[in-house]
């Protein structure tokens, strides 16, 4: 078992009433731990983390204890006990 602090932001807080949660997992990667979230906040996340069912959105960033997961393993990057994942929503702005 794996826990982990998740955090979020902006629209994804609000679509599943929290900034900040612990999450555990049975698995060790990333996709391990967005199944959990699925598990525990339903269709509320699962729509925003897969739009496409099968394909992680475009327009979120996940981190694990600040590194975006594309630069270091994508879905299959280990995570441990006590790390923080975060999932942010692609923001833009002048």
């Amino acid at each position: 078992m794996v826990t982990v602090i998740f955090k979020t932001f902006g629209h994804i807080a609000s679509s599943i009433g929290t900034t900040e949660a612990k999450i555990e997992t049975n698995g060790n990667t990333v996709q391990d731990f967005l199944g959990a979230l699925i598990e525990k906040y339903g269709d509320r996340i699962s729509k925003i983390l897969f739009p496409k069912e099968s394909q992680i959105s475009d327009l979120i960033y996940i981190l694990v204890n600040g590194r975006n997961i594309r630069h270091i393993n994508g879905l299959q990057t280990e995570i441990r006990n006590g790390d923080v994942i975060s999932v942010f929503p692609v923001t833009a702005g002048g």
